[in-house]
Formats: structure tokens, sequence, C-alpha cells
């Protein structure tokens, strides 16, 4: 069985990931942060922490459609539902902001209708730029 003690670069990554708790980044983003802050962290050990808190649900991930399709992620304490994610997101400094309102109802309904699915989830992210960066 795996060990599940939390090693120096477990505590490392995950303190990382607070920090960054407003962005949502590829693992490669993540990795190349960690190596700017001096982490000794390889790619490698990156991937292995973002599958397990994934798993764990402390990571939520993201896919972007379209050619060149990245995953990102981001960082949940664990207390939140994220099984509907309503996200805008910057496409210059990987900021991300929740929407607080919920327009999907009707949404959602429409789409189960129409389709003949059951849904059970559903993401949806806007892209653009953040007022910082515009």
């Amino acid at each position: 069985m795996a060990s599940t003690r939390l090693t120096r670069q477990k505590q490392e990554f995950k303190r990382f990931l607070e920090v960054n708790r407003e962005s949502e980044m590829t693992v490669a983003e993540m990795a190349e942060k960690l190596k700017e802050n001096g982490s000794d962290m390889g790619i490698a050990t990156v991937y292995r922490a973002v599958r397990r808190l994934e798993k764990e649900g402390l990571l939520v991930k993201t896919v972007s459609s379209g050619a060149g399709s990245t995953a990102r992620y981001r960082y949940s304490s664990g207390d939140e539902n994220i099984r509907s994610i309503h996200r805008v997101f910057c496409l210059s400094c990987g900021k991300a902001m929740d929407l607080s309102y919920n327009f999907t109802d009707k949404l959602e309904k429409s789409v189960s209708e129409v389709t003949g699915y059951s849904l059970c989830d559903h993401q949806i992210m806007f892209y653009g730029l953040c007022p910082d960066c515009k």
C-alpha cells in the first residue's frame, strides 16, 4: 500500500497551492513557478502530487476545449461544492474567479430536454483578460 505520510515536498506543494489559490495553472506552469520560488521539485513530482490531490478533492481540473486543449488545476479547500463550476479565467495572468450567481438552472434543464441526457455535472468557463491585464 502506498505511503500517505506528509513529506517535505508534499507540504511545500500544498503551501504553494494555498498561496496561489486564485490561479488556475497547468502542471508545467506549477513546476515553473515552483522553480522560480527556489524549489527543487521536478515536474514528475508535481504530476504525482496533482494526481493525488485531485483524487483527494483538493484540486479541481478544468479542460479548455478546442485545438490545444489543456488541463488546468485550481486549489480547493475540499469543503466547497465543486460539482458544477462557473468561472471566469484570465488568459494573460491565469487568475480565475468564481461566478457567484447561478444562471445555469434553465440552461441545464434545456440541455437535458433537447439531448435526453440526465445531467449530473457541468463546467462553464469564460475566458478573457482580467481588469489588471487588459
